[in-house]
């Protein structure tokens, strides 16, 4: 037995959101099935948004992390944890490990970090003041949220605690055979990539590419030419002037450490980045996903002893997959993909708008009048359309 007194009334907690949402059960007996009506009226079970599903090892012993219900990730308020900017590297290593072992977790921000406290009743109050991620779990916690909002909560698959605890514990040990690696750097890299923000991708994916190969050159390079007794040998190879990344991967290949597919990928990918700092070129999909391919290859490459570039195939597709510019299905929607809608308001201009509005005179004119070298390479593209469409 615990005795009572033991247990403070409430503790103060750091805590961080991150998207998407994610919900967390203390085991499969503990369930979430709200239906379309709880979400339309905002009835379904606040409380259990607000409740502590269980802890993980957070990489703070002797302490643990605690894992909320609605996803959220906390720590106690202790001075080494308390500051926003420390806190936030220990979430981030944390997400990447979730990440790496197959739970989808984008990185958390420094406006997804805010305090809160734990009730002794194993609830916690949450007081998220700036960002739209913190946000949006304060107003499912209290369901001040929109129905738009609350239709995330609906047919939401939560994933156990014990399940989370094996997807970090993987994630770990590939994290761990590729330190020293910004863990904050590669989340954002990832999340760049899936929201479509090109240049910022490939920036923090080559980043994280940089350190990776230095990783490889120092245990392959220079760890192995110090034991050769030739003097300042070791330091000549340390020297960055000499051995720019471009020339330790090129070094790496010849040695068999890099095959021909990642060395491709990392090829593609120092170009394109070349190209944007030096010239500003904005790169296109294909060149960011050649970095993130090239990163995830090389930490396959780092946890497979050189032996797999492709271990983290799957988890890289799912990245790829989400990107917001990959192209989507043209067309309808075909009925048995439709689950749940909703009406949306009608404009001045759409058939179901009824009633009285002020509308603006629009003014059009014909593009010759104004920009006569497009009205000619419009046409010129309609003549070059029309001469080679077939013959019936």
């Amino acid at each position: 037995m615990t005795d009572k007194t033991e247990i403070p009334e409430e503790t103060r907690l750091i805590i961080a959101a991150s998207a998407p949402l994610k919900l967390f059960t203390k085991d499969r007996r503990d369930r979430w099935n709200p239906t379309l009506d709880q979400i339309n009226n905002s009835t379904y079970d606040y409380l259990k948004l607000n409740r502590v599903s269980g802890f993980i090892d957070g990489n703070v012993a002797p302490y643990s992390m605690l894992v909320g219900f609605d996803g959220t990730l906390a720590l106690p308020a202790f001075p080494e944890f308390a500051q926003p900017d420390k806190a936030l590297k220990i979430f981030n290593r944390v997400l990447l490990e979730m990440l790496l072992g197959g739970i989808y977790t984008e990185a958390a921000t420094p406006e997804d970090i805010f305090p809160g406290i734990l009730y002794k009743t194993g609830y916690i109050r949450i007081y998220a003041q700036t960002g739209s991620t913190g946000r949006l779990h304060s107003a499912l916690r209290d369901r001040s949220a929109s129905s738009l909002d609350n239709i995330c909560l609906l047919d939401h698959k939560p994933i156990t605690i014990s399940n989370l605890e094996k997807a970090v514990k993987r994630g770990r040990k590939i994290v761990s055979q590729c330190d020293p690696l910004s863990h904050e750097i590669v989340l954002a890299g990832c999340t760049h990539y899936v929201s479509g923000a090109l240049a910022e991708a490939l920036t923090c994916l080559w980043t994280s590419i940089e350190q990776l190969v230095s990783r490889l050159w120092r245990i392959e390079v220079e760890e192995k030419a110090s034991a050769d007794g030739v003097p300042q040998r070791s330091g000549f190879l340390k020297d960055y002037r000499v051995w720019t990344t471009s020339a330790r991967i090129e070094l790496l290949f010849q040695k068999d450490i890099i095959n021909t597919e990642l060395y491709c990928s990392l090829n593609d990918a120092r170009k394109a980045r070349n190209n944007f700092i030096h010239r500003g070129d904005q790169p296109d999909l294909s060149a960011a996903t050649a970095a993130l391919s090239g990163l995830f290859y090389l930490m396959s490459l780092c946890t497979t002893d050189y032996a797999d570039i492709h271990m983290l195939d799957d988890i890289r597709r799912s990245i790829e997959a989400k990107c917001i510019l990959r192209p989507r299905p043209v067309g309808a929607i075909p009925k048995g993909d439709v689950k749940y809608w909703r009406k949306i308001t009608p404009l001045p201009g759409e058939k179901d708008f009824k009633g009285r509005f002020t509308p603006y005179e629009l003014k059009f004119k014909p593009i010759a009048s104004f920009d006569p070298k497009r009205a000619k390479k419009i046409a010129m593209r309609k003549a070059h359309s029309s001469a080679i469409k077939p013959s019936a």
